[in-house]
């Protein structure tokens, strides 16, 4: 019993180290401001809740859609349950769910930071 004890807290410490503090930029490289929101799953006391946060990007801006700790293995863009963009006149949006739309770089503290550009 003991041993089963120690093996389960090795592998519950050995999984914390995979996640990582994760940064999520939207980027409107456009001359027209572009709107969205952007939804996530948040956990309190009373349970999961959809948060739902609206956004403006400026024109030839960006915006910090999410900082979290995010494990090593999931990719970006499931990391929005939803991710509504407001239509313009005019102007021609990259997909959210698509995996190559989430450009990874790595940020000064040597965290990946995730840039989606929203405007073809």
């Amino acid at each position: 019993m003991k041993k089963i004890l120690i093996v389960s807290l090795i592998l519950t410490f050995m999984s914390c180290g995979s996640y990582t503090m994760s940064t999520f930029y939207v980027k409107n490289t456009s001359d027209r401001e572009v709107n969205f929101s952007a939804a996530v799953v948040k956990y309190s006391q009373m349970g999961p809740f959809l948060l739902n946060v609206p956004f403006t990007v400026k024109p030839n801006d960006s915006v910090l859609a999410r900082k979290v700790k995010m494990r090593n293995d999931v990719s970006p863009e499931n990391w929005f349950q939803k991710f509504e963009i407001f239509p313009v006149d005019g102007v021609e949006y990259n997909d959210p769910k698509e995996s190559q739309n989430w450009i990874k770089t790595i940020g000064k503290d040597g965290n990946p930071v995730y840039t989606f550009k929203i405007v073809k």
